[in-house]
């Protein structure tokens, strides 16, 4: 019995070590529980700090054990065999994507919601991870892109207001410039973009290549703005009696100089319907945005709590304190409703995984 007695005696210090990184490995999730703000880019910091807790809390049980010093440096020692060896094969990939993560995070380089494209990859951000951020294409498919292949290759955020939207036609050096211009300008008027212009980006052998330009004030219709300019520049065109063929096959043909345009046809315009295309392909992402845009305004809030806390201080009129008071408690109101609102909708976005 003395024995059992001493044994538990000598692993007292054992469990106190396994109790200490519970409770650190707790504090650390509450802590950045209650930290509301950005707490998307926090996640990356919150996960490498536990590594770091779990990682000190074994070398500290190790070394809390009632063995010989001996068999402590060698269990130390293999451990730290087995953890650069584990770095080693890993660094390319793993521990690249991990420093990677963090280096995204801490620039901030884009949020949930925002069009981004890297390489030939296009879409809306819907998660970014320690190891992976996640878009949604635009045939409403996910793909995870390594968070290292994000950090070695440029990537393009697509501004959320005025974005610049175009297309580009080429014709033949038979038709007048100015004419295809100014048909060209009306085209991107009718899409509904704004300050239209044309750069001729190339003189080739028998065509003239035209871009226009127009500037979108919203860009979550990109995609769709995108189209619509591509059919309204073809109607422009057609309306000018230009016509969009290869001029090469304008000098080949022999059909008694036929002009190539369609008749224009009567169409009844139905009612736009309620959702465009991206809401309907950018489902998952259009959520995300919209929680990051929550808790941006949860930001706003806390800041403006805090500061009714640094008023009350300073005053002492106690009726103004009491107004403050009052305030201060229908922003924390707005505050937890707000927070309800973001578990909750950060809920379906995970089930919809």
């Amino acid at each position: 019995m003395d024995q059992v007695i001493k044994i538990l005696i000598s692993l007292t210090g054992s469990a106190a070590v396994i109790v200490l990184l519970f409770v650190f490995l707790f504090l650390n999730k509450w802590l950045f529980n209650r930290i509301k703000k950005d707490q998307e880019s926090f996640r990356v910091t919150k996960q490498s700090i536990a590594a770091l807790i779990i990682l000190a809390g074994g070398i500290t049980f190790i070394l809390s054990l009632p063995i010989d010093q001996s068999l402590k440096g060698q269990i130390l020692s293999f451990l730290g065999i087995i953890i650069s060896a584990a770095i080693a094969l890993s660094s390319t990939t793993l521990l690249g994507n991990l420093i990677a993560g963090i280096m995204n995070n801490s620039m901030n380089r884009f949020k949930l919601g925002d069009l981004i494209k890297v390489g030939d990859l296009m879409g809306r951000v819907t998660r970014k991870n320690i190891l992976h951020t996640e878009i949604q294409l635009e045939d409403s498919n996910f793909v995870t892109i390594p968070n290292l292949h994000i950090a070695s290759n440029p990537v393009k955020l697509t501004r959320k207001n005025n974005t610049v939207i175009s297309t580009t036609v080429s014709l033949g050096y038979d038709v007048s410039q100015r004419k295809i211009m100014e048909s060209l300008k009306n085209a991107a008027a009718e899409t509904g973009l704004n300050d239209p212009y044309v750069y001729i980006t190339n003189l080739g052998d028998f065509s003239v290549t035209y871009k226009i330009h127009g500037f979108l004030e919203d860009s979550t219709k990109y995609f769709s703005t995108s189209s619509l300019l591509n059919s309204n520049v073809i109607s422009a065109l057609h309306d000018s009696n230009i016509e969009i063929v290869s001029p090469t096959f304008m000098n080949q043909r022999q059909v008694n100089d036929t002009v190539f345009i369609p008749k224009q046809e009567i169409v009844i315009r139905e009612e736009e319907p309620d959702k465009s295309p991206e809401d309907l392909i950018f489902d998952k992402a259009t959520e995300a945005g919209a929680i990051e845009k929550k808790k941006e305004y949860l930001n706003e809030i806390t800041e403006k709590i805090e500061d009714i806390q640094d008023q009350i201080k300073d005053l002492k009129d106690k009726i103004e304190i009491e107004n403050l008071k009052k305030k201060m408690e229908r922003l924390k109101n707005i505050q937890k409703k707000i927070l309800d609102h973001i578990d909750e909708k950060t809920e379906q976005l995970d089930e919809k995984d």
